[in-house]
C-alpha cells in the first residue's frame, strides 16, 4: 500500500517526472505514426512503456509515495495504452487485423476496472498492483516479435495476463470499496478487508 510521503521530501519529484515524461512523449508517439516511422514509433513507445516500471520503482525506493503521483501515473498508463495501440493500428493494419480479438480482450480488461470505479465508486481506482508493473514491462517486449513478424506467442500471452490483472483490479475494488491508495494484490485486499472488520467489532 502506497502512504502518503512528506511533502517537503525533494526525491518524492522524481517518480512524478518520469510519469509526467510518459505523458509528453504521447504527442511524439503519435506523431511518428502518423509520419509513417515505424522504429522511431517503437523506440518512443517501448520507452514510455519502461518508465512505467522504473517510475514505481523509484517510488519504493525512494519512499516516494503521493496521491498526485497516483493519478499522474494511472493518466500516463491510459495516453500510452491508447496511444500505441493507435500507433500499432496506422503502421501495421494487417496485425491489428489479425489480433484484434487479443488487443480487444486486453482493452475490455484494462478499462474495466475504471468504468466500474467510475459508476460504482464515484472514481477511478488506482490500486497499481504487481501484476499490472510487471505487464507494463512485459507488453514492451512482447512487441517486439510481434511487430518483427517473428511470433505472437508473447503478445498474445501478455493480453491473456492482461485479462487476468483486470479480474484481480476487479476484485479489489469488490473487496475494499472504500480504499483509494495502491493495493499490490487482492491478497493485500482480502487483508484490508479483514482489519477493517476487526476494527468495527
Amino acid at each position: 500500500m502506497r502512504t502518503v510521503a512528506p511533502v517537503n521530501r525533494p526525491v518524492s519529484v522524481w517518480p512524478n517526472v518520469l510519469s509526467g515524461t510518459r505523458i509528453a512523449l504521447m504527442p511524439a508517439v503519435l506523431m511518428t505514426a502518423l509520419a509513417g516511422s515505424r522504429r522511431w514509433f517503437l523506440v518512443l513507445l517501448i520507452t514510455a512503456l519502461l518508465t512505467d516500471a522504473l517510475d514505481g520503482y523509484l517510488a519504493r525506493r525512494l519512499n516516494a509515495y503521493t496521491d498526485l503521483g497516483r493519478k499522474l501515473d494511472s493518466v500516463a498508463d491510459y495516453l500510452t495504452m491508447i496511444t500505441g495501440i493507435a500507433g500499432i493500428a496506422l503502421l501495421w493494419p494487417d496485425i491489428m487485423h489479425r489480433e484484434l480479438a487479443w488487443v480487444a480482450s486486453g482493452l475490455v480488461a484494462f478499462f474495466a476496472v475504471i468504468v466500474y470505479g467510475l459508476v460504482r465508486l464515484g472514481r477511478a481506482p488506482c490500486y497499481h498492483t504487481w501484476a499490472s508493473k510487471i505487464l507494463a514491462v512485459a507488453c514492451a517486449f512482447s512487441l517486439v516479435p510481434l511487430l518483427a513478424e517473428w511470433t505472437p506467442l508473447p503478445f498474445r500471452v501478455v493480453m491473456a495476463l492482461l485479462v487476468a490483472c483486470g479480474a484481480e483490479e476487479l476484485m479489489i475494488a469488490l473487496l475494499v470499496p472504500w480504499h483509494e491508495g495502491e493495493v499490490p494484490t487482492a491478497w493485500h485486499a482480502w487483508r484490508l478487508r479483514a482489519a477493517r472488520k476487526a476494527e468495527t467489532r
